[in-house]
């Protein structure tokens, strides 16, 4: 038994000695956990960008990328419209609000609440799509002076606005889909 070992030995001595004249005579360092973590992380970052990019296509151009005659075009067109008409009768009435001032400022206009078939829809009021309505009138429609989002009220959503200057999202996700929908679309 004492000649095997001897044999192990020795075996192991003559590749230590060949790895101790190698020039290149680095360890290879198994990978850290935290490497895996940063794989894990960039490869759901492309993922979310990927998916980010495929659905606001959808969005940008419905009829382009679902067709002509796709009822799930029409519906989002519908939706857009309907966002654009919100956006619009919100920024008259700021306008009308701002010329109506007294010099004190003492009589303004409060809160604006609009009622739109759009928080009806679950998919924007809780399926966070409305994200991607939000991005298309920012971007495609240049409607940057205030922001929509909804509240509840009562139990039912309305569709609110805010300037853009004190417009927070409510939701980090959401916070990084815009950016994602900035950075490969309009950067």
């Amino acid at each position: 038994m004492s000649q095997n070992f001897q044999d192990v030995l020795s075996t192991f001595s003559e590749k230590l000695a060949r790895f101790n004249k190698s020039s290149k005579a680095e360890r290879v360092v198994p990978p850290s956990k935290n490497s895996y973590y940063e794989e894990k992380l960039r490869e759901r970052g492309e993922k979310l960008r990927s998916s980010v990019a495929q659905t606001y296509k959808i969005f940008r151009s419905p009829f382009e990328v679902l067709g002509e005659n796709s009822e799930r075009a029409a519906s989002l067109d519908r939706d857009e419209q309907n966002l654009i008409k919100a956006y619009n009768l919100y920024k008259s009435c700021m306008d009308i609000n701002k010329e109506n001032q007294d010099e004190i400022g003492a009589t303004y206009i409060k809160n604006i609440e609009i009622y739109s078939p759009l928080a009806d829809k679950a998919s924007y009021t809780q399926g966070g799509q409305f994200i991607y309505l939000l991005c298309w009138l920012y971007f495609e429609q240049n409607c940057q002076e205030f922001m929509p989002f909804f509240k509840e009220i009562e139990s039912h959503c309305v569709l609110c606005f805010s300037s853009s200057e004190n417009f927070h999202f409510s939701d980090p996700h959401e916070k990084e889909i815009f950016d994602l929908v900035k950075a490969e679309f309009y950067s």
